[in-house]
């Protein structure tokens, strides 16, 4: 990677964790844009993170996300909040539900935003402090009614019942003339790029663009910088000051092997980055944090996925190894009852004769006239191996395995104890193997759920968003370069296509057989270039007669004055159908492809198009070609290959907008082959 700058270069390879006073002068007015907006509910998703839900008569409803000591904007991933809010949310529902915000504003240049709202003839204002650990505090008169931490600092201390005190004014930029601009650069003792970044509070990001947009070398000492170079500074300085005054911003997400910034302006200290368009401030912003939050939610919840069936696959295998050991002990104790019956006689022997020493010798004695008998090779007497006291019990070995008999019950009664002992660890094989059983269907149910059904049930999910266009009613697509691109669905189409919508630099495509869409580029004036004539001339052969046919098709181009509905005398021209004079430009052996794909983005929707088209718009898209496939059913199978393949948080919003009726009708007119490969 070629790196734009030096000392101040860290952003270019760590990912931005907060918003700076330029991206909050930025969003000012994009959040100001909810004036008039009605609060409805707020609450406290974690530590730091205050949701606010607001509806607005134009804009409808909207989630306004703070995070403290990092950014404000809205989001259309919201967290889910927990079950019993904290204190905080509750106040300021108590104050501020059904009130109606009258004033959003950034304080002094600072990461302060400050948000009016008036309920019952009082206006409270919630001050968002997006610098160091950062606060959420609603004021009324300037009083803390309650703020989201307690805290206290050496000039100013956040408390219930305090005056809120701002912290210090810094330098605002944005409203400095140029001499102004030389006095604060003059104060300095650092270089020019340092001085820039500190002294005016614009950080080091617009301190290295205001260096590279002026051609001054940031390291230059300030005392060593001239009148000229003073002048392009401040010109450099005014290019971004008036950008972000007049709203003409142009938001992007910066990435290099992964997300680097977000910026409300095009900044030419990334031009050799990856450099992603928004359409505004507030979308670049919650894509930029919010899906990163979103990935961590999802691995956490993943994990606990993982974790769980790791659980309860650990829980089976310990009642299955149980189960075997009592099955195993059952066995051994059958055998040791068979053992006790096989040798009854000799047992009965012994037990007889302990039970008659007992009454004139101790039981050293006994043991000892026992190894007598051993030595004197005493059949019964080579039987014992211990003889246990203090247990009772005497220890004898039986065809090689060890057995204990009970010295103060007969032989039957030890056989029939050792029979029912047995039995019982049956029982409890049994029982362990029954919880074997539940267990696994446990993890058969658990295992039903998807680890990405899993992982998406507390993972925020993106809001629908479909904005109603004109176009909708006809098949269109946008081009890879951006140009719409319209088609008509029957004759009548044809014929409005033609007679309404068709302007004078725009480019007119059928193909050469009848039983095809009148398509239309619409060009807005610009020049179009060859990749969109090319799809557009895909997009006129895989809507007409030929899919059903199954081969290529020959399209042609040509300029709306050349389209008529006159015709030469005998002439008859069909509804729908076209006269069309002089030269065109042929697209001969055009392939038939087409697909169906998931826009996500500023709106949410279905769309359809040439292969190309759809990988430029699409984030989740199913490649089709001719075949025996039902249309419906092809909807449905594509809508589950979405779902298949949609990463967590997308998954609820593709349920909805991508239903099987909705999906037809991007689908070309005949059977398909859905290539389940492509998405």
């Amino acid at each position: 990677m070629k790196c734009c700058c030096s000392i101040l270069c860290f952003w270019c390879f760590f990912m931005k964790e907060r918003m700076t006073s330029v991206d909050v002068a930025a969003i000012e007015g994009e959040l100001a844009g909810f004036v008039d907006a009605r609060v409805e509910k707020s609450y406290q998703l974690t530590e730091n993170e205050v949701l606010i839900k607001l509806y607005h008569h134009e804009h409808g409803k909207a989630n306004l996300l703070v995070v403290a000591g990092e950014r404000i904007h809205f989001t259309e991933y919201p967290r889910p909040a927990p079950e019993r809010p904290p204190d905080f949310p509750m106040v300021l529902r108590k104050h501020t539900k059904g009130g109606v915000i009258t004033d959003v504003r950034q304080y002094d240049f600072d990461r302060i935003v400050e948000i009016d709202i008036e309920r019952g003839g009082e206006v409270m204002t919630l001050v968002a402090e997006l610098f160091g650990e950062g606060n959420v505090i609603l004021t009324s008169d300037g009083e803390i009614i309650a703020p989201l931490k307690r805290k206290s600092f050496k000039d100013r201390r956040i408390k219930r019942g305090d005056r809120y005190e701002y912290p210090p004014s810094k330098e605002n930029p944005l409203e400095l003339d140029q001499q102004e601009f030389e006095g604060v650069l003059l104060e300095s003792d650092s270089d020019v790029v340092r001085t820039i970044a500190t002294k005016l509070n614009i950080g080091g990001t617009y301190a290295e663009e205001i260096c590279l947009r002026a051609g001054v070398d940031k390291n230059m000492d300030i005392e060593s910088v001239g009148d000229d170079e003073v002048g392009r500074l401040y010109d450099a300085l005014s290019e971004i000051s008036s950008a972000i005054k007049t709203g003409e911003i142009k938001p992007q997400v910066v990435k290099d092997d992964g997300k680097v910034d977000v910026v409300p302006l095009r900044l030419e200290i990334y031009s050799d980055l990856t450099t992603e368009d928004y359409s505004s401030f507030n979308t670049a912003l919650d894509e930029f944090f919010s899906k990163d939050e979103i990935r961590e939610l999802e691995e956490e919840k993943r994990s606990k996925y993982r974790e769980k069936l790791e659980g309860l696959k650990g829980r089976k295998h310990g009642q299955v190894s149980t189960a075997e050991q009592y099955m195993e002990e059952y066995h051994e104790g059958i055998e040791k009852g068979d053992l006790i019956y096989a040798y009854f006689n000799q047992l009965k022997e012994i037990l007889s004769t302990v039970r008659g020493a007992l009454d004139s010798y101790s039981w050293p004695e006994i043991k000892e006239k026992f190894e007598k008998a051993r030595e004197k090779d005493i059949e019964s007497a080579n039987l014992v191996n211990e003889i246990n006291e203090n247990q009772g019990v005497i220890v004898v070995e039986l065809d090689g395995k060890e057995v204990e008999i009970d010295i103060t019950k007969s032989v039957e009664k030890n056989a029939q104890e050792t029979y029912e002992q047995a039995k019982k660890m049956k029982r409890k094989s049994k029982g362990a193997r029954k919880a074997a059983e539940k267990t696994q269907e446990l993890i058969d149910e658990f295992k039903q759920k998807d680890i990405d059904e899993f992982a998406s049930r507390e993972i925020p999910q993106r809001k629908v968003r479909k904005k109603d266009v004109w176009y909708d009613k006809f098949r269109w697509f946008h081009s890879s370069d951006g140009y719409l691109v319209i088609g008509g669905r029957n004759a009548s189409q044809n014929e409005e296509i033609v007679k309404k919508y068709m302007e004078d630099h725009d480019l007119f495509f059928h193909t050469q057989m009848e039983g095809a869409p009148a398509v239309v580029i619409k060009s807005e004036g610009r020049e179009i270039p060859r990749r969109t004539k090319e799809e557009a001339a895909v997009f006129a052969a895989s809507n007409s007669n030929a899919w059903k046919k199954f081969y290529s098709a020959d399209v042609y181009c040509v300029s709306p004055n050349q389209v008529t509905k006159s015709p030469e005398s005998g002439e008859f021209v069909k509804k729908g159908s076209f006269v069309i004079r002089g030269d065109r430009e042929y697209f001969n052996n055009t392939p038939l492809e087409h697909s169906v794909g998931v826009k996500i983005d500023d709106e949410t929707r279905v769309i359809g198009g040439p292969p190309s088209s759809m990988d430029k718009h699409a984030e989740y898209k199913v490649d089709l070609k001719p075949g025996d496939l039902d249309r419906m059913k092809a909807a449905e199978e594509i809508r589950n290959i979405f779902l298949e393949k949609a990463r967590a948080e997308d998954r609820e919003l593709i349920k909805k907008i991508a239903k099987p009726d909705e999906i037809d009708r991007f689908i070309p007119p005949g059977e398909v082959t859905v290539d389940a490969g492509k998405t």
